[in-house]
């Protein structure tokens, strides 16, 4: 991995993305910088006016200009608080500013880096969100690289968890989460990787948990191992596995029976995204 680009946005969540993406950048010695944008497309919108508001409309208007010129000032320091931050922590990282087409201009952006991180609430509106954010779905499904999606917990020390089905999907993930060097070097201490398959068949589970650990192993990475005939919601079990083992990460491509669009749109991957507390790794 040569670069990582990460949003730069001023929640918590945020904040927890730009601590990983330092962490990233010096495991893989990759290049990392940071983009910003001033979106006001939400005090844009226009608003019902009740009869006879006139009044009412005319103070709603002028407290949306109040607020889109605090905004483009809080939004003005952002680069700088980035640089200086990453800078105390050895980094040199710069950070550029997008004005206009925040959402195309982004796209463009990712198409020079090998990994994006972000806050699953960034949308540069400088206030933090329940769950995941449209403008982070937006570069899931359009960006054509893999995503990291933090919390706002800081990442922990434990394993790599890899939630795999064996679906081409879910090797894909899996692939690129490798050749990345997301698991980092080869030979590195046995347990760093826990590859966990669900299935309703304990025996299919056991055999696409072992498919996983011999793509792994051809890597010069030992992976531990679990196949779960659990039942019920996968994401559910993913979360509270992922907490007994203090995973640090959960890779993922398709996990669930209805495929990837599933996973990718659908409620276990929204309810992942919305809640668990890693950072979640997925490649479409």
């Amino acid at each position: 991995m040569r670069s990582i680009l990460v949003t730069v946005d001023d929640t918590p969540s945020s904040l927890a993305a730009r601590t990983l993406a330092a962490a990233l950048a010096r495991q893989a010695g990759a290049a990392l910088r940071g983009v910003t944008g001033i979106e006001l497309s939400d005090l844009d919108k226009v608003e019902a006016v009740p009869l006879g508001g006139v009044e009412y409309a005319y103070d709603r208007l002028k407290h949306r200009e109040r607020q889109a010129v605090e905004r483009r000032a809080r939004i003005a320091g952002l680069p700088e608080a980035f640089q200086r931050s990453l800078a105390e922590q050895g980094l040199e990282a710069p950070c550029s500013m997008i004005e206009a087409d925040v959402r195309g201009a982004l796209l463009r952006e990712i198409q020079t880096c090998d990994l994006v991180v972000t806050g699953r609430d960034t949308e540069f509106h400088l206030e933090p969100g329940d769950g995941v954010a449209p403008m982070v779905e937006h570069l899931i499904a359009r960006g054509g690289r893999p995503v990291v999606v933090s919390g706002p917990a800081a990442a922990g020390t434990g394993p790599v968890m890899v939630a795999y089905d064996g679906s081409a999907p879910s090797a894909k993930a899996l692939q690129m989460a490798t050749l990345l060097g997301l698991f980092g070097p080869a030979g590195s201490a046995p347990g760093a990787v826990h590859v966990l398959s669900i299935h309703r068949d304990r025996a299919e589970a056991s055999g696409v948990a072992a498919r996983a650990g011999a793509f792994l192993a051809s890597h010069g990475i030992e992976a531990t191992l679990e196949s779960s005939a659990a039942a019920g919601d996968p994401a559910d079990f993913l979360m509270r596995r992922a907490g007994e083992i203090g995973a640090r990460m959960l890779v993922m491509g398709a996990f669930g029976h209805r495929g990837f669009r599933e996973i990718l749109f659908g409620s276990c991957t929204r309810r992942l995204f919305n809640t668990a507390p890693l950072p979640l790794f997925i490649y479409h």
